[in-house]
């Protein structure tokens, strides 16, 4: 299924520039996309996010379960009933989830030791979500700048922290041992919970504290250190932007995160489809749209978390004048997203999500009319208009 959602964005080509993370944080590229993502799917599964029928559900589930990491291990291994106490069965998120793993597999149930993945997330992130809803559920926040202060006491063999501690985090004894169990046995978690879009994202949701800490979380945690250039093809006066978002079909490379051949080949085809879309459609709107010229596109090569809720400041961010934008999605992303029908796409606004797998068997031709009826009465004007 595609779903369409239409924006604006600047004429300009972009490239690639790593994401600065909070001052504590180690993260390769591929782990700096992965946090993103992760951000993302941890506002779904904690019940702020995503299609609202499955979000009261996500909200509540394992509530009432005690903050046990060996129980939740047992429940994440053992039998699917035992599973469904701890975490909603939920397909919505196997798309969102299969992306999360393809740039950090340590996130996986199997961590990433096998030949394929296992359909669930690891137990270490499961428990972390399972202490966020005991917290959320009583109204609390964690004090993640504290946490991070005092990370020394969740390594093996640390002293046991003082009340001033457990204060300052905002844990108590037994919310604090727990976290210790989860952070040993996935160190990884640790830097992860100082990713700016973590941080930022579990302060505005209600389960992290405000303090200096997240506020500078806030500020880092946007994409406007995607560079820009000029848009690629002929000098046009409309602008096409192609964002790829939660998408799996770029690749860890010497230290960066690249496009595969797969990637640059989709977009390639979609510009083409674009094209012939807009071709055939001014054919029946008569002689005079043969003389239209041809949009220019920009392609920043970087995968992004776009989404219903963040979609107009990504885009402020990334290209805030082109006149289009088309957000490619990773297989089935779009079902772990609330698209509001009346308010997020055309005509609504100016932008269109895309799955994928629609563009790779060419099932978008409903979506290229759209984008064409859109388009071409900015290039109409421009014919009109030639000096804008």
């Amino acid at each position: 299924m595609t779903i369409l959602i239409l924006a604006a964005c600047s004429p300009m080509h972009l490239y690639y520039k790593a994401q600065k993370a909070l001052p504590t944080t180690k993260l390769t590229a591929s782990e700096q996309v992965a946090g993103e993502i992760m951000a993302y799917l941890m506002e779904v599964v904690l019940g702020k996010a995503g299609p609202l029928p499955m979000r009261q559900e996500w909200a509540t589930r394992g509530s009432d379960l005690p903050l046990d990491f060996a129980l939740v291990k047992e429940r994440m291994f053992g039998p699917v009933p035992l599973r469904a106490e701890l975490m909603v069965l939920d397909t919505n998120i196997l798309g969102l989830s299969q992306v999360l793993y393809h740039y950090d597999r340590r996130l996986n149930l199997f961590k990433g030791t096998g030949e394929h993945d296992s359909l669930y997330p690891c137990a270490e992130l499961m428990a972390i979500r399972l202490l966020l809803i005991h917290k959320q559920m009583r109204g609390e926040t964690v004090g993640m700048a504290a946490l991070v202060r005092h990370q020394a006491l969740f390594a093996p063999g640390s002293r046991a922290p003082h009340p001033a501690d457990l204060a300052e985090m905002n844990l108590t004894d037994g919310e604090f041992h727990f976290l210790k169990d989860v952070l040993q046995s996935e160190p990884a978690l640790l830097q992860y919970m100082q990713h700016p879009f973590l941080v930022s994202t579990l302060k505005r949701i209600g389960v992290a504290q405000q303090d200096t800490f997240s506020l500078l979380a806030d500020q880092m945690a946007n994409y406007r250190q995607v560079s820009s250039t000029t848009p690629t093809g002929k000098k046009s006066p409309v602008t096409i932007a192609i964002l790829p978002s939660m998408n799996a079909l770029f690749e860890a490379t010497n230290g960066d995160v690249v496009p595969s051949p797969e990637y640059r080949q989709l977009v390639d085809q979609l510009k083409q489809d674009i094209l012939i879309g807009l071709q055939r459609s001014g054919r029946q709107r008569g002689p005079a749209a043969e003389r239209l010229a041809e949009p220019a596109f920009i392609t920043p090569y970087r995968p992004m978390v776009i989404h219903p809720q963040n979609a107009g400041r990504v885009i402020e961010n990334v290209c805030p004048k082109a006149d289009f934008v088309v957000i490619v999605l990773g297989k089935n992303v779009y079902r772990a997203m609330q698209i509001d029908p009346d308010n997020d796409i055309f005509p609504h606004e100016k932008r269109i999500y895309l799955d994928v797998s629609d563009i790779r068997y060419q099932q978008i031709d409903s979506e290229i009319e759209i984008i064409a009826n859109a388009v071409l009465p900015m290039l109409t004007a421009a014919i009109s208009n030639p000096t804008t």
